[in-house]
């Protein structure tokens, strides 16, 4: 549900999933991680390619990565270029 928001088609088989990539990634998504990290973790990396998104439960990564985003912000340019 979640990859759609950005405009994939994706189809849920019983033992596969299938997503075909959007032509043009919809931006200002709201993520739900449903409290699972690789979520939050996962559509973070959307911002790296500059897709503005919005992680409903940052904190649900500390369970596995307390500073997950305190990393990600070290590698990863503001919305300045800094």
């Amino acid at each position: 549900a979640e990859t759609s928001k950005f405009g994939a088609d994706v189809t849920e088989q019983p033992t596969t999933c299938i997503i075909k990539p959007p032509t043009e990634i919809k931006p200002m998504c709201e993520i739900e991680t449903y409290d699972d990290h690789r979520i939050a973790m996962t559509f973070a990396l959307a911002a790296c390619a500059g897709v503005p998104v919005k992680i409903l439960d940052p904190g649900c990564t500390s369970k596995t990565f307390p500073t997950y985003f305190k990393e990600l912000s070290r590698v990863t340019l503001d919305a300045d270029g800094r």
